[in-house]
């Protein structure tokens, strides 16, 4: 079988990148309990793996340029095979000085060496096929990316499904051995012919220029990924596993590029680039009046032109394959670089998300730079200069557009504010719309929070109506005696507004920029009467380590789109309870677009043995209130029969629909409500 050892070099570079992807996800759920679910515990997981892939990269290129090739294959035998002694995965507890040191550190310990090996892999086995096939190993990393594609649609649909956390660990773990078998196979391969290349076969080392040429287009390419998941997933449409498109696309023009250069071919991808870049002037003009779905077409499809035009030059500019880890190492460091100014240094340097329209600009440029050069190589000198003031123009009226449309956005914005958790927003609703005059708080385009500014200022509104479930609860309590409430989510504070004198509420926000808003531009945690404190916290943890006993506790953090699925768990509602007064209520909004929640908050109902009351109330423009579905926990059925009293209890037509919801397993797909 002449094939049988490319075929081999194919399963090899795919399991190694489809157990990384994997690995990725998965140690992100393993933390999640112990530093909670906000998006400061993903990030430093997504940062640690990117220094992990430099690393590998690092390795592989010096292990390529400073050992012959026999003892080269070795050294990296020996390494995969003590990564073994990692197994299975685990992330041990460390104590350092802030949480993002303990989780590097954990991570560090419980999955460096492996995650290492991985990152090697794919760079390495092509050297190793360089150093016994005169074929062309570049292919391989299409191999490779098809390995990482296969692995992020896998994840959500099947694997998380699927096996638990657990499971997962051991299935990974035997994967990985596999990869370690397979690995010795393949450097196996053409051991008796193993030699370093000569100075004629190795063809002339990248020069300065070519290396610079690699970082600022997978750089670009990066910022563009990132730019346009931001965009996605927190101004248009931030429906649960829409990240899987964005990097779907980039892994596929990857793909595609390696796969066949002659795929990349420029008379297509730059008139389609020019073409994608119009579609996007047409979104700023007309998107608010299209569809979501429209929407996302665009600029997925910009996306993933834009990442064809600049990873077809990074493949017409690759070296010779003796020189290929250098430039792995190279376009590795350039995706760090462009995700890293994206995700970290634009929320300090920016005060809006514009790094898309300035992202896509880079690109345009660049695009333009090398097609110039291209052209000039080839002598074309008499071409008039007007054909390239054209698109520089058209790059240029673009970014114009895009000045103009933020502009345009920010009208009656009060304040704004950007940190590490996005673009926060206080905007004044005037008195022509049909819910103001009143302010709003809003994350992206999503509202968080608002308080009417007229005489009606200081009531509930949004998803807390007299006739929502919360509603419902504070007219059932009001004879109580003075109680202290617990909330997790801030937004702007509302639930104080539902307090009586006495009341004490402790609200748990994982955003400080949050709490600095609702205090300067809202009223509720302002109430003379009401003691409102605000902890900066995950409110998982938050509520673990209070020393107070709640009679009510609010769990209000999932009618947005990114849903902290470790703060509805068996063990996390177990955790609520044990934190409850005798009688104690426990709250859940469950008013999600995309989701139905339902399910999992019957599921836990019934495990406790609690009394669910479950209630629907509509919305009202005029009033300022959003249609709004709350579920109510509690061991006194009392509550139950008072708002069935009321003819507010939902009807229930399917009470067996439900979804138990573990630390261990949290599937979201079948919550979609697409699918139900």
């Amino acid at each position: 079988m002449p094939h049988a050892p490319a075929l081999l070099r194919a399963l090899t570079v795919g399991l190694g990148a489809w157990l990384l992807f994997w690995l990725q996800p998965l140690v992100g759920r393993l933390i999640l309990p112990r530093f909670g679910g906000g998006p400061l515990a993903w990030a430093v997981t997504l940062v640690f793996f990117q220094i992990v892939l430099l690393g590998g990269y690092a390795y592989t290129h010096l292990l390529v340029l400073r050992q012959p090739p026999r003892r080269g294959r070795v050294i990296h035998l020996a390494l995969a095979a003590l990564a073994l002694l990692a197994l299975p995965l685990g992330t041990p507890v460390v104590e350092a000085s802030s949480p993002p040191l303990a989780i590097l550190a954990s991570l560090t310990l419980g999955v460096a060496a492996p995650a290492l090996v991985l990152g090697a892999t794919a760079p390495l086995v092509q050297a190793w096929a360089a150093q016994v096939d005169d074929r062309s190993p570049y292919r391989l990393y299409a191999w490779s990316n098809v390995g990482s594609l296969g692995a992020l649609v896998a994840y959500p649909f099947v694997l998380e499904p699927a096996f638990g956390v657990s499971g997962q660990t051991v299935a990974w773990s035997v994967a990985y051995g596999a990869l370690v078998l397979l690995l010795a196979v393949t450097a196996r391969q053409g051991w008796a012919d193993l030699r370093a290349p000569d100075a004629a076969e190795a063809g002339p080392p990248p020069t300065g220029g070519q290396r610079a040429l690699w970082l600022l287009l997978t750089a670009t390419s990066s910022a563009l990924l990132v730019a346009c998941s931001d965009l996605l997933t927190e101004d248009f449409a931030a429906t649960p596993f829409l990240w899987v498109l964005p990097l779907g696309l980039f892994l596929l023009s990857y793909i595609l590029a390696f796969g066949n250069p002659r795929w990349t071919t420029r008379a297509v991808w730059f008139p389609l680039l020019a073409a994608a870049l119009l579609g996007q002037w047409w979104a700023l003009e007309e998107g608010f009046r299209s569809s979501i779905l429209t929407q996302v077409a665009v600029h997925s499809s910009t996306l993933f032109v834009a990442c064809m035009v600049l990873h077809g030059e990074v493949v017409r500019t690759r070296p010779a394959p003796t020189h290929l880890t250098g430039f792995y190492l190279m376009t590795a460091l350039g995706g760090a670089l462009g995700g890293a100014t994206v995700s970290l240094l634009a929320p300090l340097a920016l005060p809006l998300r514009v790094e898309w329209p300035l992202a896509l600009m880079a690109a345009a440029f660049l695009a333009l730079w090398t097609l110039r050069r291209a052209r000039q190589q080839a002598d074309l000198r008499g071409e008039p200069p007007w054909i390239w003031a054209l698109p520089a123009l058209l790059i240029l009226g673009l970014g114009g557009a895009y000045a103009k449309s933020i502009a345009d956005d920010q009208a009656y914005v009060q304040a704004t504010a950007r940190g590490f958790f996005g673009v926060l927003r206080v905007r004044d609703v005037p008195d022509s719309e049909p819910d103001g005059p009143a302010r709003k708080l809003l994350h992206g385009h999503i509202m968080h929070g608002r308080e009417f500014t007229d005489a009606r200022q200081g009531i509930p509104n949004a998803y807390y109506g007299p006739r929502s479930g919360l509603g419902l609860y504070f007219r059932w309590g009001k004879e109580h005696p003075p109680r202290r409430i617990g909330v997790l989510g801030l937004g702007v504070g509302t639930i104080s507004g539902f307090a009586r004198c006495g009341d004490a509420v402790d609200y748990w926000e994982i955003d400080p920029l949050v709490e600095a808003l609702a205090r300067d531009w809202f009223t509720y945690l302002s109430r003379p009467c009401v003691t409102s404190t605000v902890i900066v916290a995950d409110g998982r943890l938050g509520v673990a380590a209070s020393p107070h006993r709640y009679d009510l506790l609010v769990l209000d953090a999932f009618s947005g789109d990114a849903v902290p699925t470790h703060l509805l768990t068996r063990e996390a509602i177990g955790g609520y309870l044990a934190k409850l007064t005798e009688g104690g209520v426990i709250a859940v909004n469950v008013s999600n677009r995309h989701l139905d929640l339902r399910p999992v908050v019957r599921a836990h109902a019934k495990h406790f043995a609690l009394s669910l009351s479950e209630v629907t109330s509509k919305a009202d423009k005029a009033q300022g209130l959003a249609t709004a579905r709350w579920m109510l926990l509690t061991r006194r059925p009392d509550l139950l029969e008072f708002i069935e009293d009321l003819g507010e209890l939902d009807r229930v037509r399917d009470p067996d629909d439900q979804l138990v919801w573990t630390d261990d397993r949290a599937p979201l797909l079948p919550l979609l409500r697409a699918l139900r």
